[in-house]
């Protein structure tokens, strides 16, 4: 398994590329369409699917053109899903007070359920907080957790669908996780599990 961090240009929300063998999966798509379009030539992978952790626009924002172009279907859990389509729930018509949408989720995910990706198996954690169903993905000893957690924080919790005491919990959970796995947030840069939620301590 290798994995292609790539971050847009205006948000600065980072997706991740995750190649095994011929086959990749993008996990969240703020990042600049032709930037993944270089980085699936240059790995010689055929995109599979388009996981989002979350349904909030800085982590959405090219699904639709990359269905088009690519043929990838786009995964997310089930209580965020009414965020693709709704531009007050997404945050889009907070920041920008545009009512524009993305088109439904070709598949709706629950906690527990697993994706193939050649001989790798992907784990769907559910990690509610930052929204509804914010999730995470465990694939081998990396954990892609979205906005739940970051290197040195965690996500807001005031925007639609936000709850902090969800959150709260959530957090917790993480640690059945094993420490050393290697987090990929939504923004910012990796770290072992264990250390960041080590910085976590008395913020939350």
């Amino acid at each position: 398994m290798t994995v292609i961090p790539l971050q847009s240009f205006s948000w600065k929300a980072n997706s991740y590329l995750i190649t095994d063998g011929e086959e990749a999966v993008l996990i969240d798509a703020g990042a600049d369409i032709h930037r993944i379009g270089e980085a699936l030539e240059k790995s010689k992978t055929t995109l599979k699917s388009i996981l989002l952790t979350h349904g909030h626009f800085d982590h959405t924002t090219a699904i639709d053109e990359l269905r088009k172009i690519f043929s990838a279907p786009v995964f997310i859990h089930e209580a965020d899903s009414e965020m693709l389509v709704d531009a007050e729930k997404s945050a889009l018509y907070h920041f920008f007070g545009t009512r524009d949408f993305y088109q439904p989720a070709d598949r709706i995910l629950k906690d527990g359920d697993t994706i193939p990706l050649g001989n790798t198996v992907i784990t769907v954690h559910h990690t509610p907080g930052h929204s509804r169903g914010s999730v995470c993905y465990r694939v081998e000893d990396a954990l892609f957790t979205g906005d739940t957690i970051f290197e040195a924080g965690y996500g807001r919790y005031d925007l639609y669908g936000g709850d902090r005491y969800a959150l709260g919990k959530s957090l917790d959970a993480l640690h059945a996780l094993p420490q050393n796995l290697t987090i990929y947030p939504g923004h910012g840069g990796t770290a072992t599990l264990g250390a960041a939620l080590d910085n976590l301590f008395g913020l939350i």
